[in-house]
């Protein structure tokens, strides 16, 4: 009897990923392909774990002819093919499987969604559809170096779409960085003599992860230029990204363009419309940007998202609820990062926010209760994450309540300790906490930092309130990251400077921190500080003003 469903997977040193995606199909896929293109790990090993059918292949810089040699291996009527660091739901994969098998198909590939995790913790996702399924009948095969696409050999291609999800966590920031990738890719890409349109594509989206934004958009605009029809699905992913790199650039009135003329060619998309709201957003225009995201939420099961999800409803409640803020509309704001939370309850700096405008709302008896019941009830809230939450606001009493819960059992001894140190100086007991540190050494101070409890923030305000040279010189020593060498000029030298980008994100940081305390002195010595900076002072004049006018 001829199996239904092969999965190919072609894999070079994926011991770290290789289980998860083996356990979500093993059991439930008919047969498993292997192809190891030269691991020096424990891939192999791990391999036949699940499978005797791994097979060695020389690696020749083609993705299409290792798919295409995996494929020749296969038994099943149908292949789909994935990659170690994918995996999907066992349950919907049997349904899947099920369906596959029972009903009449005329299609011969099909289109699987492809959920991408993003970023350092993957908290964020991407969507987007690759040609993963096919029917093994010897006349369907990969093409293409890269960014492989599935041809008839008799132009006979029927398309669809699976209904099914596959998982992917290969662009979460630590594996992109460690498998260099982009550039594995670019060469690849660049390596292409006769271009098309989608290989522009595929090369801004390479200079998109990298960042480089300028390249990404000559690029991205060369592929719309040459493309063949604009309702290809990759053209509308294209001109998302243009304009995501416009928008970085700070070239959004091209960027608005852009969508103007792509929201009648797309009317159903939300990205387009959910762009132009967070543009208007960062312009401060709050009416035009509610009104889009509430447009958003009002329509979403009308709309669909070509990019992320989160567009649909999770972001526009993210915004809207820093649009209400804005506007002094308490309980819109706290409805809005209330629906934000329960979609996505990882997201600190939103606890941050809600926590301390409930602080600013309501007693403090009120507020103590309110985290008993919705935040500590959560399986995903530690202690460690909670004060950090806390100690995020700029409200003092918000803070002061890293002592107000009983810990011990979940902190570690430093940590402990770092709370009470912090809360020694949250209480501007400044020369308590320098004696506590002065009398247990600067290992002491090292592992209290490492906390970020008592973090290096705390510690230049200190060591600026007491004037103290032996905190100076340790603070030139640590080797921070970001680089702040021409702040701590400023700081402990009264230099005029001028101050990179992360330093002067440190700077306000600093200030934000001393109104916080209501320490009046250091107020009026940043202020000073802030004089003798060469930056040009619109970077800082909104923040500021506008913690000296909420002080006010």
């Amino acid at each position: 009897m001829i199996p239904v469903l092969s999965v190919c997977m072609i894999v070079k040193n994926e011991e770290k990923v290789l289980n998860r995606c083996l356990d979500s199909i093993i059991g439930i896929a008919d047969e498993i392909i292997i192809v190891d293109t030269g691991s020096s790990d424990n891939t192999k090993k791990t391999s036949f774990d699940y499978t005797d059918k791994v097979f060695d292949y020389q690696w020749n810089d083609d993705f299409s002819k290792a798919r295409n040699f995996a494929a020749s291996k296969a038994r099943g009527e149908w292949i789909l093919v994935m990659d170690a660091d994918e995996f999907v739901d066992r349950e919907s994969f049997i349904t899947f499987r099920n369906q596959l098998q029972d009903r009449l198909v005329k299609e011969n590939i099909f289109f699987v969604q492809i959920v991408n995790f993003l970023g350092e913790d993957g908290r964020s996702t991407s969507l987007n559809y690759h040609e993963r399924l096919y029917r093994n009948d010897g006349k369907i095969s990969y093409y293409r170096s890269i960014h492989e696409l599935l041809k008839h050999e008799n132009g006979v291609e029927i398309r669809g779409k699976a209904d099914l999800q596959v998982f992917h966590s290969g662009y979460m920031s630590s594996t992109v960085n460690e498998k260099n990738k982009s550039e594995r890719n670019l060469q690849l890409l660049k390596s292409i003599k006769e271009k098309e349109g989608i290989d522009y594509y595929f090369l801004g989206n390479e200079y998109y992860s990298l960042r480089e934004f300028d390249k990404a958009i000559s690029n991205y605009k060369k592929g719309y230029q040459i493309k063949e029809n604009v309702y290809f699905e990759w053209v509308q992913k294209l001109l998302i990204r243009l304009i995501h790199c416009l928008h970085y650039t700070k070239k959004d009135q091209e960027a608005m363009d852009i969508i103007n003329s792509c929201e009648d060619l797309f009317s159903n998309t939300v990205d387009f419309k959910f762009l132009k709201g967070k543009i208007y957003a960062n312009e401060w225009k709050s009416g035009e940007a509610i009104k889009i995201f509430e447009f958003i939420l009002n329509n979403k099961e009308n709309l669909h998202a070509e990019l992320s999800l989160d567009y649909l409803e999770q972001l526009p409640h993210r915004f809207l609820g820093e649009l209400y803020e804005r506007e002094g509309k308490f309980d819109l704001t706290v409805f809005h990062y209330s629906r934000f939370l329960a979609l996505n309850e990882n997201d600190d700096k939103i606890w941050t926010k809600l926590i301390t405008l409930l602080a600013n709302h309501s007693s403090k008896a009120d507020l103590v209760q309110f985290i008993q019941k919705n935040i500590f009830s959560r399986t995903t809230m530690t202690a460690p994450r909670f004060l950090k939450i806390l100690l995020a606001s700029h409200n003092i009493e918000v803070q002061r309540l890293v002592i107000e819960f009983d810990f011990e059992n979940q902190l570690t001894a430093v940590e402990q300790e770092a709370a009470k140190v912090k809360y020694m100086f949250l209480q501007k007991e400044y020369n308590l906490v320098a004696d506590t540190i002065d009398r247990n050494m600067f290992e002491y101070l090292n592992a209290l930092l490492l906390t970020n409890i008592f973090s290096i923030i705390d510690l230049l305000l200190l060591t600026l309130k007491l004037n103290h040279q032996k905190y100076k010189t340790y603070i030139k020593q640590l080797n921070l990251n970001p680089k702040v060498t021409s702040l701590l000029n400023l700081l402990f030298l009264n230099k005029r400077v001028k101050l990179s980008e992360s330093e002067v994100t440190v700077f306000i940081e600093l200030y934000k921190q001393t109104v916080a305390l209501q320490d009046e002195e250091l107020e009026n010595l940043f202020l000073y500080k802030k004089s003798l900076m060469l930056n040009d002072q619109r970077m800082l004049k909104r923040e500021i003003n506008q913690l000296i006018k909420d002080k006010v």
